[in-house]
C-alpha cells in the first residue's frame, strides 16, 4: 500500500459522506423544483441550482476533512520545491495576464441585461464556501498536531 492511499476506514467514511451530499443534493433540488412549481424563485434558473451544489460539495468536502478521510496519511513532511515554487507563480502570471487580457477587451460586452445579479452571488457564495472550507481544515490540522502530541 503507498503512503498516500487512505485506509479502508477512511475510505468507508468517505463513502458514506459522499452517499448523505449526494442524497442531500438530491433532496433539495426536489424541493427546489417543487418550490418553483408553487411560484417561489428565489434565485434565476441556471444560479440556483450551482448554489444547491456549491452547498452540497461543501458539506461533502467539510465532513471528509473533519473525519480526516480527504488524504491518506503521510510518512514525510513534504516542503514546496524550488520547481513547484516556479510552476506555481507562472501559473499566476498566466491567469493574471489573461485575466488583463479579458478583461482589457470584453469589459463593453455584457452577457445580460444588467438586471441579474446570479454571477455576482456565485461569486461571493464560492469564496465563502471556500473560506469555510480552509477554516475546517486549519482546524482539522491543529487538532491532529494536539492529538500526536498528547501520545
Amino acid at each position: 500500500m503507498r503512503t498516500n492511499e487512505l485506509d479502508e476506514m477512511q475510505l468507508q467514511n468517505r463513502n458514506k459522506i459522499g452517499n448523505q451530499a449526494f442524497m442531500v443534493l438530491f433532496y433539495l433540488l426536489m424541493i427546489d423544483i417543487g418550490l418553483y412549481g408553487f411560484g417561489f424563485r428565489w434565485l434565476q434558473y441556471p444560479v440556483n441550482v450551482f448554489v444547491i451544489m456549491i452547498v452540497c460539495m461543501t458539506y461533502y468536502l467539510i465532513c471528509i476533512i473533519r473525519n480526516s478521510s480527504y488524504v491518506g496519511p503521510q510518512q514525510t513532511s513534504k516542503r514546496m520545491t524550488r520547481k513547484a515554487r516556479y510552476l506555481y507563480g507562472a501559473s499566476g502570471f498566466v491567469a493574471a495576464v489573461t485575466a488583463f487580457i479579458l478583461q482589457k477587451y470584453f469589459v463593453n460586452a455584457p452577457a445580460t441585461n444588467g438586471n441579474d445579479k446570479g454571477a455576482m452571488i456565485l461569486f461571493v457564495f464560492s469564496i465563502v464556501m471556500l473560506i469555510i472550507v480552509a477554516g475546517v481544515k486549519i482546524i482539522a490540522n491543529r487538532q491532529n498536531k494536539n492529538d500526536d502530541n498528547n501520545l
